[in-house]
């Protein structure tokens, strides 16, 4: 089975996004720029992950508690 990365962002879209900023780099360089852009990111992200969450948690967790109580019912069985 594939180890699943924990990274947000693939090395790929991480680089590119670099580069991108790297070509704004005397902008971001204000103090108060740099904050605004964290506010931005900030709350673009919140709202994303919240999204995410409300959309999909659900189903996450029924589906792991699931494999998690087929585990334990075939360790009892396999214990018998």
């Amino acid at each position: 089975m594939k180890k699943k990365s924990k990274e947000i962002l693939s090395k790929k879209t991480a680089t590119a996004l670099k580069a991108e900023l790297s070509k704004f780099s005397d902008t971001f360089n204000v103090s108060e720029t740099q904050e605004l852009v964290q506010e931005v990111v900030t709350d673009l992200t919140e709202n994303a992950l919240n999204e995410w969450l409300n959309n999909n948690m659900d189903r996450v967790v029924k589906k792991s508690v699931k494999e998690e109580l087929a585990k334990i019912v075939k360790k009892n069985l396999a214990n018998k």
